[in-house]
């Protein structure tokens, strides 16, 4: 990090954590602390609000180039102390859009395996990581990334394409479920369903020929959740 940069990241953060400690409220926090499982403290503040906070200083301040972005984004995750503050970081990592590229894929990565949380993780594998490979060279990133020892990375391959709609690569999505269905972990077999339900949607009959082929090693949540929209669209009761 640039000493420039660094300053820069420094004044972003500290203007945020003056927001949200005026906007703060205890008696919310708790509550959302409880739903995400007391993973990260909160400042109580919802999502509207924080993004209006959020969207307001990096109005102010904005990263001039890819360096800048890097370096405010990960200062935010690593010096961040509640969780708004990390959903401001990446309401910024999704604004300035001409910076979502492969050049950042590291970047990304490595705040999957900071967070290690879904609502981080989601977003950064369908709104960060998904744009930034776009149909490039997928199975040289996922491939890999669906053989990580930590589940979240594996679960960010899982979700990647999920907005790909019909681009996404459905013989690599297939390989990464082949690797990945025997696993018992909740969060895996979410995304496994997830991940078909959303190509449900542009090819309904490769997902209910996939899920076919595959009954007997799926799990019957990873079914479930990819058959929530052929029931919707009445290919299936």
């Amino acid at each position: 990090m640039t000493n420039l940069a660094s300053e820069k990241a420094s004044i972003i953060y500290s203007k945020l954590t003056a927001a949200f400690r005026l906007s703060s409220n205890p008696e919310s926090a708790k509550m959302q602390e409880a739903y995400m499982k007391y993973k990260m403290p909160y400042w109580g503040i919802a999502s509207n609000p924080v993004k209006q906070i959020a969207n307001s200083i990096f109005k102010e301040h904005p990263p001039v180039d890819n360096i800048e972005y890097r370096d405010i984004l990960w200062y935010l995750f690593t010096n961040g102390n509640r969780r708004e503050e990390w959903y401001a970081a990446m309401f910024m990592a999704q604004k300035f859009k001409k910076f979502i590229t492969a050049t950042n894929i590291d970047l990304y990565l490595d705040i999957v395996l900071q967070s290690q949380w879904w609502d981080i993780v989601d977003t950064t594998a369908s709104n960060l990581i998904g744009p930034a490979l776009s149909n490039e060279n997928l199975r040289k990133w996922l491939i890999p990334w669906v053989k990580h020892e930590n589940m979240w990375v594996r679960r960010a391959a899982l979700l990647t394409q999920l907005k790909y709609k019909n681009m996404t690569n459905f013989e690599l999505l297939k390989d990464l479920i082949l690797h990945t269905e025997h696993e018992s972990d909740f969060f895996i077999r979410k995304a496994i369903g997830w991940a078909l339900r959303q190509y449900s949607y542009t090819n309904p009959e490769a997902v209910i020929e996939l899920i076919e082929k595959r009954r007997d090693y799926l799990s019957n949540l990873s079914i479930r959740e990819a058959q929530k929209g052929l029931i919707r669209m009445g290919y299936i009761k």
